[in-house]
């Protein structure tokens, strides 16, 4: 298990550690996907159980370091989506028949609260603090929740309980007014790219733009699969007479989060264009974009995001990719149509 603290982390974690004897029982992790709140935990939670005595963060040589580095730290428990658990898995560790592949959950269930309740209950290793690490927060069924509120109702002593989420407006009331909120830092563009230079990314700049100054989520963007199904995506955008039917033929059997995101950062970049600013997360494309800002419909464009944000909602509901894709794909293009100058907003 990685623990490892990211730059722009280090002083919270710090911070807390610090003030290990005053902490509250349970802290609400929040902030942006892909600045590494999970990662934000861990490094907390492993900076509290380390036995260095040396304060600061995990020193990642002592007993309890190696503990928590294997995986088998007995006052720590991360509990997540069984989802989450199979992207991490090898091939090698399933235990499904060859050819069958059972679906796993995407949320938290009532059984996986439940089963912390003899963690939760026995004494903490050689008089430490006891460690729950909870994430995505947002994905705990309703009886899970329910089930979490009652132990932070009641905590039992020398207990920490760490919830990550990165929508937190989607968290019960109830369990949010029972935690001590924490606004998980975002880097400094300097920060970030010195970090991605140091991951060996190539780049950085543009990865960290498509991003939108995510560091963790540039690792991934700067893939050079990912690079050239966006880069091939973006090029039908920028031509208004690119063939969107094809564009959307392409991914029929794709996961439509990636190119929802691609065509949704897209329109921001393009409605940017419209005042005349540069674009955020394609600056690469800053020509195209300005062509087509020229030339378009402010108010077609705009009433297009709007209906893209609802689509982006429904994107994990059953459907068909391509119809649902063309569909948006061709709105698109209706929107970016060129006007006269006469009849622009």
């Amino acid at each position: 298990m990685s623990a490892t603290v990211l730059p722009w982390h280090r002083p919270v974690v710090e911070d807390l550690v610090a003030r290990r004897a005053t902490l509250p029982h349970a802290l609400l992790i929040h902030g942006r996907e892909g600045t590494g709140l999970v990662e934000l935990a861990r490094g907390i939670a492993q900076s509290l159980l380390c036995e260095s005595g040396q304060g600061g963060t995990a020193c990642g040589a002592c007993p309890a370091c190696g503990w928590f580095r294997d995986g088998n730290h007995p006052d720590f428990r991360e509990v997540r989506p069984e989802s989450l658990d199979e992207e991490d898995a090898s091939p090698a560790d399933s235990d499904a028949p060859e050819g069958k592949e059972e679906k796993k959950s995407l949320f938290i269930k009532i059984d996986q609260i439940r089963a912390l309740a003899d963690f939760m209950m026995l004494t903490t290793h050689r008089d430490g603090l006891r460690i729950l690490v909870l994430h995505p927060a947002e994905s705990m069924k309703s009886e899970a929740a329910n089930a979490l509120l009652k132990t932070l109702e009641e905590p039992p002593p020398r207990t920490l309980i760490l919830l990550v989420t990165s929508r937190v407006g989607r968290l019960l009331a109830t369990i949010r007014s029972r935690c001590q909120k924490l606004a998980a830092p975002r880097p400094a563009p300097d920060v970030a790219l010195s970090w991605l230079r140091a991951q060996g990314v190539g780049q950085p700049e543009l990865a960290l733009a498509a991003a939108g100054g995510a560091p963790l989520d540039a690792v991934a963007f700067a893939a050079p699969e990912y690079q050239a199904a966006r880069s091939a995506f973006v090029r039908v955008l920028a031509d208004p007479r690119g063939d969107m039917l094809a564009c959307a033929q392409a991914h029929e059997k794709a996961d439509l989060t990636q190119p929802l995101l691609w065509l949704h950062t897209w329109v921001h970049d393009l409605m940017l264009g419209l005042h005349a600013l540069p674009p955020a997360y394609f600056p690469d494309q800053s020509a195209a974009l300005s062509r087509i800002a020229g030339s378009a419909n402010a108010r077609a464009v705009c009433r297009f995001e709007t209906s893209l944000r609802e689509a982006r909602r429904l994107v994990h509901h059953p459907l068909n990719p391509r119809l649902f894709l063309e569909q948006l794909l061709i709105s698109y293009a209706a929107a970016i149509e060129p006007v006269s100058p006469a009849k622009r907003p």
